[in-house]
């Protein structure tokens, strides 16, 4: 036999072995890659937690315990943060954003449970590319632990309109634990039940006795981009002074009108905050000033005395070779200045340091993350200690 004979059945057995070896291991294969598997497959701790499911669950409906943060107590639908008589005097895209539900909790004392569950109903499906969707549509458990609101656990939204999702397993029975639901950031809700043990003892509490702080502004204020609803800076204040606050915040609207003085005038506040510089940018810099002139006035007519605080815009966290001069604060800052000549307990928050200093605080160069967020609490912070210290 000739050398390239040789060679050539030499390459004839090499290929039918390995074929061989092939079709005996094709079963070892896997059949299911594991791009096709989901995440909540591969981490269960990403997975939405169904509620028990259990027909002895004792369900609650949320409106026969205790709701704060919604500024009235007639004349508004459920859930919502501006009553009906107001739909005609703001814009249609305030009124719709005003059937979100941000700011707003439910507060309850509960015994003799292991578990808290929800189950809750949204207006509409809603989604945002650069916020959560346990923000925008899901539930936020705080409980009371050695007098300090403590986060306890997320309701955790799956898809479509109806959710319901177990928010802890935890509890001790016999202990007596006061707790806290915040409500959906960018979406509003119909209808909220929460589940306990069958034998729970859940009861209502009384309502926080200090005056709420009414806080008027845009999407930061609003919640945007929070992680989940408790992480907004306005919810984080309010649970540092044990106060209700009515959420002002809308979207890309918060543009100083003097109306608003009205709305927020006929809420009696420990405090008042201005926040719309964010949205005033479509304005000329003497109109800005115009308009919160107005507006302090208009409040003032209702509210002479209550505290008034002007906060001035964040500065913006993208990257820029050279410093961009801001008009808005210059408009803020000479409305301020112009009302300071005739009312008092008027106070002003500068926004350079709002979210820092490293631009790390924002998830699009805009709005605060959960960083950004605790960062203008940190600055708010000592603003709110001054004001309630002297009053």
């Amino acid at each position: 036999m000739t050398t390239s004979k040789i060679k050539i059945c030499l390459f004839s057995i090499l290929l039918l072995s390995t074929s061989g070896f092939a079709q005996n291991n094709s079963s070892k294969v896997p059949t299911t890659s594991v791009s096709e598997n989901t995440l909540e497959k591969m981490d269960s701790e990403l997975a939405v937690v169904k509620g028990t499911k259990d027909s002895t669950t004792l369900w609650v409906n949320a409106k026969n315990l205790t709701i704060e943060g919604m500024g009235w107590t007639t004349g508004i639908e459920d859930y919502t943060r501006l009553p009906e008589k107001y739909k005609e005097t703001v814009t249609p895209n305030v009124w719709t954003l005003s059937r979100h539900s941000a700011g707003i909790h439910v507060r309850f004392k509960v015994k003799n449970t292991a578990f808290v569950s929800a189950r809750w109903t949204l207006r509409k499906k809603e989604s945002m590319a650069h916020m959560t969707n346990q923000a925008v549509n899901g539930l936020d458990l705080y409980v009371l632990k050695n007098g300090k609101w403590t986060f306890a656990g997320p309701g955790k939204p799956a898809n479509g309109l109806k959710h319901e999702a177990l928010i802890n397993k935890g509890f001790e029975l016999e202990d007596e634990t006061e707790c806290m639901v915040y409500l959906p950031l960018y979406n509003g809700i119909t209808e909220l039940e929460l589940g306990f043990s069958p034998n729970a003892e859940v009861k209502k509490v009384t309502p926080l006795p200090n005056k709420p702080f009414v806080m008027y502004g845009t999407s930061i204020l609003h919640g945007c981009s929070a992680s989940r609803s408790g992480m907004s800076f306005g919810s984080m204040l309010g649970r540092r002074f044990n106060s209700p606050v009515v959420n002002l915040g809308f979207s890309g609207n918060g543009w100083t009108e003097e109306y608003f003085g009205n709305i927020m005038g006929e809420i009696d506040a420990s405090v008042y905050f201005i926040d719309c510089l964010p949205n005033m940018g479509r304005f000329p810099t003497q109109e800005i000033t115009d308009r919160t002139v107005a507006l302090v006035r208009k409040l003032r007519t209702l509210r002479p005395q209550t505290p008034i605080v002007l906060v001035e815009d964040r500065t913006y966290t993208n990257f820029k070779s050279k410093p961009t001069f801001n008009n808005r604060r210059a408009a803020l800052k000479a409305a301020y200045e112009r009302l300071l000549k005739e009312t008092q307990n008027l106070y002003y928050v500068e926004g350079d340091q709002l979210l820092g200093d490293d631009n790390e605080a924002t998830v699009d160069g805009s709005h605060p993350s959960d960083l950004g967020m605790y960062r203008y609490y940190l600055v708010l912070e000592p603003v709110l200690q001054r004001i309630l210290y002297e009053k």
